[in-house]
């Protein structure tokens, strides 16, 4: 008997852990509201201490081959940098709810031709179009201008 005493508790923590292993679902999944096995959904990036790589400007792709994509990263301390593909760029950035406005951008002077050069032309029009209005889905920025122009730029992963 005095075995058998002893294994019950073993046997009880066995049992519990079959049964929580039954919920189904992958090893991402939650329980919720919809049933076991919903996927949470995924966090929205921050807009500041993230790097935005641009993948778009007014609908049009962003270039993908040298000198580099166009990078964005606004710090908490109120300033901007990053690439605009071809030129290096800095300026002070300012956040008031949706909206961010950027300005003046101090750059580097490098001569740029071709699609990486359309972009940086468009980029620094749409920086200096006034306040842009900002929005985060998931991994996505979109910043859009008053006049409607547009970028979207994904989060940089983890690894990156």
């Amino acid at each position: 008997m005095r075995t058998l005493r002893h294994l019950a508790p073993g046997l009880a923590l066995l049992a519990a852990l079959g049964l929580t292993g039954c919920q189904g679902g992958s090893p991402g999944a939650a329980l919720t509201p919809d049933g076991p096995g919903s996927q949470r959904p995924a966090a929205d990036a921050p807009l500041t201490a993230t790097t935005w790589t641009v993948g778009a400007v007014d609908g049009a792709a962003a270039p993908t081959g040298p000198p580099g994509p166009a990078r964005l990263t606004l710090a908490p301390d109120g300033t901007a940098s990053g690439s605009l593909g071809c030129n290096r760029f800095s300026a002070p950035a300012t956040v008031a709810g949706a909206t961010l406005t950027l300005g003046p951008l101090t750059t580097t002077r490098m001569a740029c031709e071709g699609p990486a050069g359309a972009q940086e032309r468009a980029l620094t029009a749409l920086f200096a179009a006034g306040p842009l209005t900002w929005k985060i889905q998931e991994r996505t920025l979109t910043l859009t201008a008053p006049d409607g122009k547009s970028l979207t730029a994904e989060a940089a992963s983890a690894a990156e």
